[in-house]
C-alpha cells in the first residue's frame, strides 16, 4: 500500500524535540549540516490511497489505526525516491532514513508524524509529500474498508516525492516542516540565541541540566552549591537534634532508674525493719535483767524506733544484740554524766545498771555458746 502526504509549517525547535540528541550527534559527525523533513503520514479520517495488486481504495482510518501505525514506523526506516514497482527494497536507492516519529493533534485529527534525515547528495530534491508503504490486512480484496490497529501489519518504508506530481492519499496529510540543524550561519546571517531561546529550546527539546552542562559545571555552580550545603546543614541540624534528643531521653531514663533503686532499696528496708521489729521483741524478752530497768527498756525502744537499721537479713539477731548492747552502754554513760557517784563511795544507780547489763550480756553469750556442755545435752558432762 503507498499513501501519500503534503507540506505544513513546524518550528525548528519542536523538529529538534522529535529526534534524540545521540542520533543528530552520530549524523553530524559524518553530515556537519545535516537536513531534516517532517511529514504527516498519517491521520483520522478518509483516506484514498492505491493498493498494490487493488488500486485506488476508500479507507477509513481509526485513531486505534493511526498509533499502530505511528508504532510500526520504526527509527532507521529506508527513505526513497517515488516509489517502486512494489514494496521490496532490493534495487532501490536509498535517499535517507526515518529518523523521528510522533503522534499529534493537529486540525482536530490524531496524525502519525515521521522525521526523514536527507542524505546530503539527495538534499536538493524537490521533496515535499511523502507516502508509507505499508502492509495492511485487507478483507477479500474490498477497495472500500474500515482500517483498525490490528489490520497494520509493518511499514517497510517511506517515498517522497512532488507535490507537482503525485497527489496525497490523505486529504491534509502534508509535510510540516524543513529543517537545516547545525547550519553556520542562518537566512538572516549570524544570529545569536538569547538566553529566553536557549531555555525555550531546552524545554522544548526536553533537555535536563546533565544533558546540556558538564559536572563539574553543575557542581560549581553558586545557586548549586548553596542549595547542596543548605541540605547538608539542614542534615547535621537533624542528626544534632536527633543525638540532643536521645542524649535527654538517657538522662531522663537513668534518673528514673536511680528513683526505682531508691524506691526498691527503702521498700527492702522496711520489709526489714519490719522482720527485724518482731526480732527485737525476743532479743528483749531474752534479756531478763533489762526488765528492772523500765528507763532503760524505754531509751532502748526509742533508739530502735529511731536509728536502727538492719543490713542483712541473715544476721538480723546479731545485729540487734550488738544494738542493745550499744545502747545499754550509752544510757550508762548518760546516766552518770547527770547522777555522778555516790557521796558514801558506792556505786551509782547508772553503774549498777551497767553491771547487770553486762552480767545479762554475759550470761547470754554463755547460753549460746553451744560448745558449753552446760549448754548443749549432746555433749557428755
Amino acid at each position: 500500500m503507498k499513501i501519500l502526504a503534503r507540506v505544513l509549517a513546524m518550528a525548528d525547535s519542536e523538529v529538534l524535540g522529535l529526534i534524540s540528541p545521540r542520533t543528530i550527534k552520530d549524523i553530524k559527525r559524518e553530515d556537519p549540516n545535516p537536513v531534516f523533513k517532517v511529514f504527516r503520514v498519517g491521520q483520522e479520517g478518509e483516506c484514498r490511497p492505491d493498493m498494490v495488486g487493488i488500486g485506488a481504495t476508500v479507507q477509513r482510518w481509526f485513531q486505534s489505526a493511526i498509533e499502530k501505525l505511528t508504532e510500526k514506523l520504526g527509527l532507521g526506516i529506508p527513505v526513497y525516491h517515488n516509489h517502486g514497482p512494489t514494496n521490496k527494497a532490493e534495487g532501490r536507492q536509498a535517499i535517507g532514513e526515518i529518523v523521528g516519529k510522533a503522534l499529534k493533534n493537529i486540525e482536530g485529527s490524531l496524525s502519525s508524524i515521521a522525521v526523514a534525515y536527507i542524505y546530503p547528495q539527495f538534499r536538493d530534491l524537490p521533496l515535499d509529500v511523502a507516502s508509507i508503504e505499508a502492509v495492511v490486512m485487507v478483507p477479500n480484496d474490498s477497495r472500500e474498508f474500515d482500517v483498525k490497529d490490528v489490520d497494520i501489519q509493518e511499514v517497510t518504508g517511506i517515498a517522497l516525492g512532488s507535490s507537482h506530481v503525485k497527489k496525497p492519499a490523505f486529504p491534509g496529510a502534508t509535510l510540516l516542516a524543513q529543517f537545516r540543524a547545525f547550519a553556520e550561519k542562518s537566512h538572516q546571517g549570524d544570529h545569536k540565541m538569547t538566553l529566553e531561546e536557549i531555555r525555550q529550546a531546552i524545554q522544548e527539546g526536553k533537555f535536563g541540566p546533565s544533558d546540556v552542562f558538564a559536572p563539574t559545571a553543575l557542581t560549581s555552580d553558586p545557586f548549586i552549591k548553596e542549595h547542596v550545603e543548605e541540605k547538608i546543614n539542614n542534615a547535621k541540624g537533624y542528626q544534632i537534634r536527633r543525638l540532643q534528643d536521645v542524649e535527654a531521653k538517657a538522662a531522663t531514663l537513668e534518673t528514673e532508674k536511680k528513683a526505682l533503686q531508691d524506691e526498691l532499696a527503702s521498700s527492702k528496708t522496711s520489709v526489714l525493719k519490719t522482720k527485724a521489729r518482731e526480732s527485737f521483741e525476743t532479743v528483749l524478752t531474752e534479756r531478763p535483767k533489762l526488765k528492772g530497768d523500765e528507763r532503760l527498756v524505754k531509751f532502748i525502744r526509742k533508739s530502735f524506733e529511731k536509728s536502727f537499721t538492719p543490713k542483712d537479713e541473715a544476721k538480723v539477731k546479731d545485729e540487734l544484740n550488738k544494738f542493745v548492747d550499744d545502747q545499754v552502754t550509752e544510757f550508762t554513760e548518760l546516766m552518770g554524766d547527770t547522777k555522778g557517784a555516790s557521796d558514801k563511795g558506792g556505786k551509782t544507780d547508772a553503774e549498777k545498771t551497767a553491771e547487770a547489763a553486762a552480767r545479762a550480756a554475759e550470761e547470754n553469750r554463755d547460753k549460746t555458746n553451744l560448745l558449753d556442755p552446760k549448754n548443749n545435752e549432746l555433749i557428755p558432762a
